[in-house]
């Protein structure tokens, strides 16, 4: 079988070189019209006078990505509709974190982020009406893993996951089809942190052919997955969950009562897979911890006495009850919230009981400002709970660019520049612990969720960045995806759910990994929610190795899927982008017959 796009129409975004080129070649050689985007006029056209050159069809487009309505416009007055769309437009601003400027941050996350959204919002009602589509993102190693000096982009990165995943339900009905690549291939990108050896063996034309086989309405069904391609090797990946631990959710649920336990909690000797927050046993992870005794203590004490803790959003709901922990716990607590009736009650309640605290009234964007009140007040800081938020639920087709923008300001770029501000003070005491907040979302997608999985997956990748680059200082870094009863989910959840999944079943956790007593563990992802705590990592199957003397062809994707996507007795658990590389650096030497790439 040939794959033919006789009569498709592609948009290939950050086309004049690179990955972008390859693509637009290669869909254009199997007959697609093609338009070729990039901010660089001369290196878009020069793309398209190879592919009219060659017999194809091929227009020149030089909009911003962030203006996709601009972008998708050219498809539909060259050729009359768009069937495809390749958001691989993308910028490097490497910094190390301390360095990095707002304008770094937003820079990636207008170009990467930003721009996949407005692409893929213009050819959403086209994709519904014809009841056909398909949509690559491009994600990276540094955003499934973190990679120092990286932080905006393994944030934009990872949250282009979020969005597939959430793209993948919603067209679902409609037969859009929406996969993300982590690509590994020479590129303008590539070529200024990677040696030339290595670059000569990332051909793009080993990334290509892939995209191409899933793309095709006969090829393979790739929606809502994630795989990592480069050098003639390919490997899907996917969540792995531990089976946890559940505790009893009464008074002995405690940091004390987390560390205890924490080898069960990491246990991943009985793993689940699951590929929607549908799957998420909340009922029987509940009954099971009710039923559960009384929960055990670690001695010492898990405590924060002399400690300095920000909480941002914590006028209620989740940061509410952590605020009171850590206050209980013997911390000073900064409580920050957009609302001074909410954290100054908060202040009080803590006050009251013997604590101390203050407030930080403003948006949890103004990190220099809750940092200052920290400093202010108690003289420094020691950790950061980011947990502020807000919800804009609609459905991808009806959501509004306002709705997304907000989203990603209150979860993610709050985010950024609260661990921002405090990251001087982290490095020059030399201890520090970060806790961000994800969301099952932000894991598995959701339904009407785009901006806020994208928002939640964002964070995973900053986070697992963070976590890098504070190694040496002694800053750790974790992200939690909880499930809780809160102002935001009280506007969906009925009143039992409320009641049963209380914000006080979260808090312990956060409690040890934010503590002193957490001298190891960073980079992670947890998910929980009443009494149940489990670690969540990433697992790629054994992959298959394409003999690099020459391109495979997309025919042999669909040929070699199933060894491609299996997850048997080779399956690995990558942890850096290091580890990533490590089987495209061994199929390099693949030059012989079609062969399993070798562990």
């Amino acid at each position: 079988m040939s794959l033919s796009f006789k009569g498709h129409t592609v948009v290939v975004t950050g086309a004049g070189g690179g990955l972008g080129k390859t693509y637009s070649l290669l869909f254009a050689s199997r007959g697609a019209n093609v338009v070729v985007n990039d901010f660089n006029g001369a290196a878009a056209q020069k793309v398209v006078d190879e592919i009219t050159q060659a017999g194809g069809k091929a227009v020149a487009n030089t909009s911003s990505v962030t203006d996709g309505n601009a972008v998708i416009k050219s498809a539909l007055d060259a050729f009359g509709g768009v069937t495809i769309l390749i958001n691989n437009a993308g910028i490097l601003r490497d910094k190390g974190f301390k360095n990095m400027s707002d304008k770094e941050w937003d820079q990636i996350m207008d170009v990467h982020v930003k721009g996949a959204y407005s692409c893929t919002k213009a050819a959403w009602p086209i994709f519904r009406k014809q009841k056909f589509g398909r949509i690559i993102n491009t994600t990276s190693a540094a955003g499934l893993y973190g990679n120092f000096g990286q932080a905006n982009y393994s944030a934009a990165k990872m949250g282009l996951v979020g969005f597939t995943k959430t793209l993948a339900f919603e067209g679902a009905k409609y037969n859009i089809k929406s996969t993300v690549i982590a690509p590994m291939a020479a590129s303008a990108m590539t070529e200024t942190i990677m040696p030339p050896e290595m670059l000569a063996n990332l051909k793009p034309q080993f990334v290509a052919p892939f995209v191409v086989a899933v793309c095709h309405p006969d090829g393979p069904d790739a929606s809502g997955r994630i795989f990592e391609v480069g050098a003639g090797f390919i490997a899907e990946v996917r969540w792995e969950q531990s089976k946890g631990a559940v505790f009893k959710p009464d008074a002995t649920f405690t940091p004390s009562a987390v560390k205890a336990r924490w080898s069960e909690i990491n246990d991943f000797s009985n793993p689940r897979y699951l590929k929607s927050l549908a799957e998420i046993d909340m009922k029987g992870n509940r009954e099971a911890a009710l039923k559960a005794p009384p929960n055990s203590q670690a001695s010492p004490e898990v405590r924060f006495d002399g400690k300095t803790v920000i909480v941002t959003g914590a006028g209620a709901g989740l940061g509410r009850i952590y605020a009171l922990m850590y206050s209980k716990l013997g911390a000073n607590v900064v409580v920050n919230d957009v609302s001074e009736k909410g954290a100054k009650s908060v202040v009080d309640e803590i006050v009251k009981s013997g604590g101390k605290a203050t407030t930080a009234i403003c948006s949890a964007e103004d990190g220099e400002t809750i940092v200052k009140a920290a400093v202010d007040k108690f003289g420094g800081a020691h950790v950061l709970v980011a947990n502020a938020g807000i919800l804009r639920d609609k459905s991808f087709t009806a959501m509004t660019e306002q709705e997304w923008d907000i989203v990603m300001a209150i979860h993610l770029r709050a985010t950024y520049k609260c661990a921002k501000a405090v990251w001087p003070v982290f490095q020059k005491q030399k201890y520090g612990r970060i806790l961000t907040t994800c969301s099952p979302t932000g894991v598995y997608g959701n339904f009407g969720q785009a901006n806020y999985a994208t928002a939640k997956a964002g964070i995973t990748g900053l986070t697992k960045t963070l976590a890098i680059e504070g190694a040496k200082y002694n800053i750790l870094a974790n992200v939690i995806a909880p499930t809780a009863g809160t102002a935001m989910t009280e506007t969906v959840w009925p009143k039992e759910m409320l009641e049963a999944f209380r914000p006080e079943h979260i808090a312990p956790l956060v409690g040890y990994l934010t503590s002193q007593d957490n001298d190891e563990v960073t980079g992670k992802l947890f998910e929980l929610s009443g009494g149940w705590v489990a670690q969540t990592r990433w697992q790629r199957s054994g992959g298959y190795g394409f003999p690099t003397q020459k391109p495979y062809t997309p025919e042999d994707v669909v040929a070699k899927w199933k060894q491609i996507t299996v997850f048997d007795e080779r399956a690995t658990h990558p942890t850096s982008t290091s580890e990533a590389m490590q089987q495209l650096i061994e199929n390099f030497e693949n030059k012989g017959e079609d062969v399993k790439a070798k562990l």
